[in-house]
């Protein structure tokens, strides 16, 4: 496992997935060129270098998890794993998770440069308008936010966008229903600002954990130092009682007034269903007291583009995984589970069920919309397939969709299911309202229970038989 983001660039370069872009304008080119790179499969991270108006350097990474190689090498699997293989070992390597809590250390990287009062400006950064709509730079993309719940002295990590408005001010974009907007509101509450950093740089393990489902009241810092194997070292902020990565990139100190007392403009911005969400709207605002940076800092982007072969494979694996783990303390014969890579990770999930009862799939698919794992964000379909079916490969379950599914008999639908505003099918109506509710799919793309074994039989080859068969004649075919 890469440990922070420069040993994993070094390492996908070693991998020969890393390619230097020199001499591209930070308005909307270098969005478009990740955008381009994304294009073909297992596209190469790029960094870019000499960024023009900004010193060289001081660089921009983006497309870090484009190939199955460096989403393994970013999660510390073996990097020849792919599609189900992938998601099983990583469900594996989060079930035997113990978390490690942090050690607070004296100095580290980040600290070789620290910036406070005139010398605090965060346009000194190279940070990017990713597409051409947006309202704004943001540097809050690749980045995660560390806040700290002033009842239980819980600390939080999570990934929350922002957009630089001036030298010392950047807005904060946090869901409703999401642990840092609950931690911010309690300050709030309370008529104080809200203490918080924001890392723009960090190890790929520190961000994974940052946009995953971590269990509520454990630490994503423990939870990444349990991914690996040691304690994640950190330092205390300079001007918030904060622990901040020892190894970061780049980390923005400061606070965040109640929203009434100062706010700015943001948005919009391309979110990651693959639209534009949001218009120029109040936002609360980080008040940036204190900046610290490693010498040649690099900002983490990941924006959210839209490509054929995309840059959210480690989302994907993660969430599938982490599906996969609570089916199997709830419910036998769950055989795979794989959120839809295609369909922007979340809308769709995909669920292998080798059939046990009457009703056995219309009971995995209600676990997968109602837990806590499927349910978030835009969970608009799930589709139950049988065992012999790979839920991470589309066009087996095109295949079952096609031929195993009435549409009359085998969909069902769930309303007033929870989204959120990003969710470019909330009707205006319902935005005016606040509405920010969806409809789901069930599909019940099994062979039907009650004449199972009526069923025509497949032609394909069992999976078991068929990795046999790789094994003795796979280096004819594909060595």
């Amino acid at each position: 496992m890469a440990g922070d983001l420069r040993e994993f660039i070094r390492k996908s370069n070693e991998l020969g997935e890393c390619k230097v872009i020199e001499g591209a304008h930070w308005d909307v080119e270098i969005g478009r060129i990740a955008e381009l790179s994304l294009s073909v499969p297992d596209s190469p991270l790029l960094l870019f270098d000499n960024v023009q108006g900004y010193r060289s350097g001081y660089r921009v990474a983006a497309n870090p998890f484009s190939s199955s190689r460096r989403a393994a090498l970013a999660l510390g699997l073996s990097l020849e794993l792919r599609g189900l293989d992938l998601i099983r070992a990583w469900k594996e390597k989060l079930t035997s998770l113990k978390p490690i809590p942090p050690v607070y250390v004296d100095t580290g990287p980040v600290r070789e440069n620290v910036l406070l009062g005139d010398a605090v400006d965060v346009l000194k950064f190279p940070t990017p308008k990713w597409h051409e709509f947006d309202g704004g730079r943001y540097i809050g993309t690749g980045s995660m936010v560390v806040l700290k719940d002033p009842d239980t002295g819980w600390i939080n990590v999570g990934c929350y966008r922002s957009q630089i408005v001036d030298r010392n001010t950047v807005t904060m974009h946090i869901v409703p229903s999401h642990h840092g907007a609950a931690i911010a509101k309690k300050y709030w509450d309370r008529g104080t600002n809200c203490p918080i950093a924001l890392v723009c740089g960090q190890g790929p393990q520190l961000w994974a954990t940052a946009v995953s489902p971590v269990p509520l009241g454990v630490s994503e810092y423990a939870w990444a130092g349990g991914l690996l194997n040691r304690a994640l070292e950190v330092v205390r902020g300079e001007t918030v009682d904060l622990p901040i990565p020892a190894e970061a990139e780049i980390v923005l100190e400061g606070e965040m007034p109640p929203p009434e007392k100062q706010s700015a403009e943001e948005g919009p911005f391309g979110e990651w269903e693959g639209y534009y969400a949001g218009v120029r709207t109040p936002h609360p605002v980080i008040r940036v007291n204190a900046i610290l940076h490693r010498n040649d800092p690099i900002v983490l982007g990941v924006p959210m583009l839209v490509g054929t072969h995309d840059d959210s494979l480690t989302w994907t694996v993660d969430l599938s995984a982490q599906l996969w783990a609570e089916f199997e303390q709830q419910i036998a014969g769950v055989q795979g589970v794989a959120f839809v890579y295609a369909a922007r990770r979340r809308p769709m999930v995909v669920v292998s069920l080798k059939q046990m009862y009457p009703g056995h799939a219309k009971q995995a698919a209600l676990i997968a919309a109602g837990s806590y794992r499927g349910a978030t964000g835009v969970g608009r379909f799930v589709i139950v397939v049988d065992e012999d079916i790979d839920p991470a490969n589309m066009s087996e379950v095109l295949w079952a969709l096609g031929t195993r599914c009435d549409p009359k008999t085998q969909i069902d639908f769930l309303s007033n299911r929870p989204s959120q505003a990003s969710d470019p099918r909330v009707s205006p109506e319902q935005r005016r309202n606040k509405d920010f509710t969806t409809s789901t799919a069930i599909i019940d793309a099994c062979r039907p229970w009650a004449w199972r074994e009526q069923f025509p039989k497949a032609t394909k080859t069992p999976p078991e038989t068929m990795r046999q068969v790789r094994e003795k004649w796979g280096r004819f075919l594909f060595d």
